[in-house]
């Protein structure tokens, strides 16, 4: 390990909550007796729905191995620092589905296996530019490409109509908040202030493309301002909280209006009461001077971890886990957004996909999370400082890049 990944894990451990002894039930090896199928730990969130899929591929294995899921907690903070402290302590985990935002932060620390260069060139092959470039630091892929999706506008019924609003194109923050607070609506906001923000510098900027430096200096600028203005106008409003776990189930209840949230979530339970009257329109515009609705784009890679048991075995069973058939099933079973071109216009989900234009423009528009780790140390200081949305204010955005550079300058946190 370079000085500097040994730095990175220090620093990442740090940052995690050490819990409990640990327990292991992988089969390794070394322990299973001849013929036995390689035990392979999944840790993923949301483990059950994967179920199906885990199955698949490990009867396509043919008794190579044998795919055991591990529920990863739902919130993506808590996702971070469990799966920090469980690769740092020496985990038997094999798999691990990585939020893309914490992509970059691991890269370089040891705790995820290299991909081969021929299993590197497998896994672009088809995939969407965005969805690679999500889990490619300084030109090497970290992770596999598995599910990748951007944010879109949901709402209910008429509501849009009798807001005043034209939803055939994208429509500005400021309306739509005018227009919900007009007929006494909300504006709900799934994802983190992270998301909500660079979405809205990048829409100010019109590049959707922006490294940590560029997001920073946009924040210290007009870019900056302009989401400020939108996240004020907003809360002045009082249409909504901002950013919050339950913004979905707040949305399909009474007086729901609309919602701002990944494109998965037509398949949640959560909107399951209002599915027959849900409309989808393109992610709004940060201002009327934005040329493009710039939403957020995230998603979670597959990655093997560098204590696999077996780490040829471990990547026979990503090549299954992000191969067509399981990228279907993913969509079937999670709503979730493949990454191989093939199958998100296939023929076979068309129907699973809602709205397939807005999505596609979506996807191609889109603002990516840095793949860097100095991401993280700005994501949290935008979850701090433009929260709540009532104390945001015109200094708000150069605080936060202050923040997010004294915490990159002091160490991940």
């Amino acid at each position: 390990m370079t000085s500097r990944g040994r730095a990175r894990v220090a620093a990442l451990a740090a940052s995690a909550v050490v819990m409990g002894s640990l327990a292991s039930c992988a089969v390794g090896a070394d322990d299973a007796g001849d013929g036995d199928p390689e035990s392979l730990r999944w840790y993923v969130d949301d483990a059950g729905a994967y179920a199906a899929v885990a199955r698949s591929c490990s009867d396509d294995s043919e008794g190579a191995y044998r795919i055991e899921l591990v529920e990863a907690p739902a919130s993506a903070q808590e996702r971070r620092t469990d799966l920090v402290r469980r690769l740092s302590t020496g985990d038997d985990l094999d798999l691990v589905g990585v939020d893309t935002a914490l992509v970059g932060e691991l890269a370089g620390t040891d705790l995820l296996a290299d991909v081969p260069a021929g299993v590197a060139a497998d896994l672009k092959e088809g995939r969407s530019e965005s969805s690679v470039a999500a889990v490619t630091v300084d030109g090497t892929l970290v992770a596999a490409p598995w599910w990748y999706e951007p944010q879109v506008l949901f709402h209910r019924g008429s509501v849009a109509e009798r807001a005043g609003l034209d939803m055939t194109e994208a429509v500005t923050w400021d309306l739509l908040s005018a227009g919900a607070a007009r007929v006494g609506g909300s504006v709900q906001v799934a994802g983190t202030p992270a998301d909500w923000v660079r979405a809205l510098v990048a829409g100010a900027a019109d590049e959707p493309d922006l490294g940590v430096d560029e997001l920073l200096e946009a924040l210290d600028g007009t870019a900056g301002s302009a989401a400020a203005s939108v996240v004020r106008t907003y809360a002045a409003s009082q249409i909504g909280p901002g950013p919050s776990d339950e913004a979905a189930s707040t949305f399909a209840g009474p007086g729901g209006s609309f919602l701002v949230g990944p494109v998965s979530l037509v398949a949640s339970d959560a909107l399951a009461p209002v599915l027959g009257e849900l409309r989808v329109a393109p992610y709004p515009l940060t201002s009327s001077t934005s040329e493009t609705s710039r939403p957020p784009l995230s998603g979670t890679a597959l990655a093997v971890t560098s204590g696999a048991a077996d780490l040829d075995t471990a990547f026979d069973a990503v090549t299954c886990l992000t191969a067509a058939p399981a990228q279907a099933e993913l969509v079937s079973a999670t709503g979730h957004l493949p990454t191989l071109a093939e199958v998100l216009t296939s023929a076979e989900v068309a129907d699973l996909v809602i709205s397939p234009q807005v999505v596609a423009s979506a996807l191609a528009d889109g603002a990516p999370e840095p793949a860097s780790a100095d991401y993280a140390s700005l994501a949290r200081s935008i979850d701090t400082t433009w929260t709540p949305v009532t104390a945001v204010g015109p200094e708000t955005p150069a605080e936060s890049a202050a923040e997010a550079r004294r915490l990159r300058d002091g160490g991940l946190s």
